[in-house]
């Protein structure tokens, strides 16, 4: 097992996920931190397990505005589809060590576990509307700033992979304070999700 940091933004998680792949050649990667949450009922401290990753700010703009486009395969040309693929057997085994972890609550209620599309952009967005958006065109139930780009290398390669990420906000006009007020201890979820899930494919 390697373990590695990747910083922050698309770049960083670009640069060492290749690295990684190829200096150590995994046979599969998990990629875990926090995010801002956007599904209506997130709070800080739910966990989100990637389906599927979209990058929000690839595309182009034309004098009708910003439009989405499908990542450029390494070799040229476009893939066809807009959503990357987590691997399903990674996705159901995360959904299954979720329902055994003891997870912090730093909110409300109890973590709740959702999983589905994480869209990733070069922006930490802390506006209402933006969040919003986000949901409503693709469904996205959480934002950050470096999956995408693990996928994008993964799936270009064709290593098996899978995002987990633990909300620290709600990518609201809040979101700052709370992503300070809240990292750690949604670290902390991420992280023992993670750590479950690689002691039950052990």
């Amino acid at each position: 097992m390697v373990v590695g940091k990747s910083g922050v933004g698309k770049v960083n998680a670009a640069y060492t996920t290749a690295i990684l792949l190829d200096r150590f050649r995994p046979d599969q990667v998990i990629f875990t931190g926090v995010a801002g949450g956007l599904h209506p009922e997130a709070l800080p401290g739910d966990v989100v397990i990637g389906s599927h990753l979209l990058q929000f700010d690839f595309g182009q703009i034309d004098s009708l505005g910003f439009h989405l486009s499908p990542f450029r395969k390494l070799k040229g040309g476009r893939h066809e589809q807009l959503l990357i693929a987590s691997d399903s057997l990674l996705v159901q085994k995360a959904q299954g060590a979720a329902a055994q972890v003891s997870f912090l609550s730093i909110s409300s209620r109890a973590p709740r576990i959702f999983s589905g599309v994480i869209a990733t952009g070069d922006v930490f967005v802390s506006d209402q509307a933006t969040a919003q958006q986000l949901y409503q065109d693709h469904a996205a139930l959480a934002t950050e700033m470096e999956g995408a780009a693990v996928a994008h290398l993964c799936r270009s390669l064709g290593v098996p992979f899978v995002v987990i990420r633990s909300c620290s906000d709600n990518a609201n006009q809040n979101a700052r304070v709370s992503f300070n007020q809240f990292i750690r201890p949604a670290a902390i979820n991420s992280a023992s999700l993670v750590l479950h899930l690689l002691e039950e494919m052990d």
